[in-house]
Parts: C-alpha cells; sequence; structure tokens
C-alpha cells in the first residue's frame, strides 16, 4: 500500500516538473534582432506577425500566463482572451508548423471564456490573419534573420583529415 503512494507521489512530482519546465517562456525563443526591438506589447504582436510560428506561441504563453511571472517579456498582462486569439492565429496561419501540443493548448487557452469573450476572439483573429497573410504574399513572413545566403558552389568535405 505505501508502495503505491510512493509510486502515485513520483509520478504527481515529474508532471509537475516536466510542466514548471515546459511553461517557461525565455526570450531565447525569439530571434535576437526581434528581442532588441521588442518594447512593447505592439511591437511583440508585429513581431509575431512577420516572425511566425515560435514568437506567436510566446506571444499567447505570455497572455496565458501575464509573462512577467515567467521570466518572460513583463509588459505582456495576463488576458485569457488575447492568449486564446493567438493559439487559434498560430493554427490557422502555421499548419505545417504545428505540432501536438498546439491544440491542446488552444483547447486549455480558450475553455473558461465566455461567450462575449469568445467573440472578442473571434475580432482579434480576424484582426490580425490578413496581416499574417500579406507578409506571407510579400515573402516576409518566417524570413530567417540570421542565415547567410547559401551559395551554389559545391562544398568540399575532407575526410581524409
Amino acid at each position: 500500500m505505501v508502495m503505491k503512494y510512493l509510486i502515485a507521489a513520483g509520478f504527481i512530482l515529474i508532471s509537475f516538473n516536466s510542466m514548471a519546465n515546459n511553461g517557461q517562456l525565455k526570450k531565447t525563443n525569439i530571434p535576437v534582432q526581434a528581442q532588441e526591438s521588442i518594447k512593447t506589447e505592439n511591437d511583440f504582436i508585429n513581431a509575431a506577425i512577420k516572425d511566425g510560428y515560435q514568437t506567436q506561441r510566446n506571444l499567447a504563453f505570455a497572455y496565458q500566463t501575464g509573462s512577467s511571472k515567467t521570466g518572460g517579456f513583463d509588459f505582456i498582462k495576463k488576458d485569457e482572451t488575447k492568449s486564446c486569439a493567438w493559439r487559434k492565429i498560430l493554427l490557422v496561419s502555421n499548419p505545417d508548423k504545428m505540432n501536438s501540443t498546439d491544440p491542446m493548448n488552444e483547447r486549455q487557452s480558450c475553455r473558461n471564456l465566455d461567450f462575449k469573450q469568445d467573440e472578442e476572439v473571434w475580432k482579434i483573429v480576424y484582426r490580425y490573419l490578413p496581416l499574417i497573410d500579406e507578409a506571407k504574399a510579400k515573402g516576409e513572413y518566417m524570413v530567417k534573420k540570421d542565415v547567410e545566403p547559401e551559395s551554389n558552389e559545391p562544398i568540399i568535405i575532407d575526410v581524409t583529415e
């Protein structure tokens, strides 16, 4: 009987530790150039529109938790409505990038909203999706900024050394 409780306590401890580690918003997940330019909530939103998936995820998480509590940007206040909206934006605008946690996060972020909040969610979604589509059309969406352009010259690898 005691062993059963010890095993259950171990699983609970591991689960909480895993949740705590996964829940950290770190500025290092955002490209260095974007970190330096993000000083306000609007800067973060503009970065999410251009930088795409990971920045959108970070923004949704920041709204979900109030990022000053998690080591993130201290100007983002907890807002379930905005968190839910950015989770939906992330799912719609990044179908090839999302993983299995994204739909679960969307369900988690949106589960407690009432009808009025749900209406506001869709207003936010419809406000930003066209901007993301515009960035995609211009080739400005999820552009890697720290990578040098690839050369057409072959790379010679010396395997004898």
